[in-house]
């Protein structure tokens, strides 16, 4: 298992304390045998982005993030009022991420915020090459501050800290190839598996604490703790779709899915670790193989996605739209997620990507180390 990223929260005044900390973080995880993948940097959701030139903002904050020593930065949760001005943002910038909040976190559903975020979806997707600039914003329902995964991440203007994310979908894999050798030989293999698979989440977060320890003593920023969501990677070994495939004993999509994803969320939430983020099933259409795959053939819809989140995390991630679709169109799908989440008082996210020139159907044709391309979908 990588670790996807380890994410420091802070206002930009600690900044430099906090890119020490991210960079002794790393090089702890290291030591204890872990491949950290990126540095990122959440900042709080007060402050700079309320005013002055949004664009020029953004570039400061990602200059000043990466003269840090981080790779990505989160300018945190952005007001309605000016998410008219994040698309010219986006294209101003390469590594910055930020997220509008459309449902608090106490569940009240913010509706201009909703349409707000519908228009800059949009107009992101018309202005960036095959609409990617997507990929870096996101609306965001009932999620609290401390997450480390972009770009849902920001921090709440307090004390700075550290959290980690790792790639925990090999871990999902490791536990239903144990499914897979345990069946063979005795019943009762799918609550072993499962069993199997929070024990794996307790023996890394173990790990992980173990080696930051001392983090807090050794630089003034606490480790907050891991967010062990079930993180997927293109390569089919890291697949969080095959996983779910094995507990449901059919292909993604088919009946018996929302079951699957429904017993790794209670096998990641019966870990005795530290609940940070979403804790949950992760989705994104095209960064999980099999995900693309299902996809591809047809085997399910945004609907589906969506009744699957009530038992997941994140919500719908990186969902590849017909470039004409309509703000209002994307304004419903955010309401529907904002409802859900609402109504559950879960966190979810919304990463939808209109690809300009493109209909329902067509396969994308990204290329990104981190994407598999798929068919695009249609609402």
């Amino acid at each position: 298992m990588e670790i996807r990223t380890i994410t420091a929260g802070a206002r930009e005044a600690d900044l430099e304390r906090v890119g020490r900390a991210a960079q002794a973080a790393r090089a702890a995880l290291a030591a204890a045998g872990y491949t950290v993948q990126t540095l990122r940097l959440a900042l709080a959701a007060t402050g700079a982005n309320r005013c002055g030139d949004f664009a020029t903002i953004a570039q400061a904050a990602e200059e000043q993030a990466l003269a840090a020593g981080f790779d990505y930065v989160s300018i945190g949760v952005v007001d309605a009022e000016r998410l008219a001005a994040l698309p010219e943002a986006i294209r101003a910038t390469e590594r910055l991420f930020a997220s509008a909040q459309i449902a608090t976190v106490d569940g009240t559903v913010l509706p201009e915020t909703i349409r707000a975020a519908a228009a800059a979806m949009a107009a992101i997707g018309a202005g960036t090459e095959l609409g990617f600039g997507n990929l870096r914003f996101a609306a965001a329902a009932c999620v609290a501050p401390g997450s480390p995964f972009f770009p849902a991440a920001y921090h709440d203007g307090g004390t700075p800290w550290i959290a980690v994310g790792p790639e925990a979908a090999a871990l999902a894999v490791e536990a239903a190839e144990h499914q897979a050798r345990a069946s063979q030989a005795a019943p009762g293999s799918r609550l072993a598996a499962l069993a199997h698979l929070t024990s794996l989440i307790e023996q890394h977060d173990a790990r992980i604490s173990a080696a930051l320890s001392g983090l807090a003593a050794d630089t003034g920023v606490g480790f907050a703790g891991c967010d062990w969501s079930l993180a997927p990677h293109p390569d089919p070994a890291r697949s969080v779709g095959a996983a779910v495939e094995a507990l449901a004993g059919a292909p993604f999509g088919g009946w018996g899915t929302l079951a699957g994803v429904r017993a790794l969320t209670a096998a990641i939430r019966d870990a005795r670790v530290t609940r940070l983020g979403f804790s949950g099933v992760m989705l994104p259409v095209l960064e999980d193989a099999t995900l693309a795959a299902r996809n591809a053939e047809g085997r399910y819809g945004v609907r589906d996605l969506l009744a699957f989140s009530a038992v997941c995390g994140t919500g719908l991630d990186t969902i590849p739209l017909p470039g004409d679709t309509a703000p209002e169109q994307i304004a419903g799908v955010l309401l529907e997620v904002a409802t859900l989440a609402s109504a559950l008082r879960k966190p979810l996210t919304a990463r939808l990507l209109p690809i300009p020139g493109m209909r329902a159907g067509q396969l994308t044709t990204f290329d990104f180390p981190y994407f598999v391309n798929t068919r695009v979908m249609s609402l």
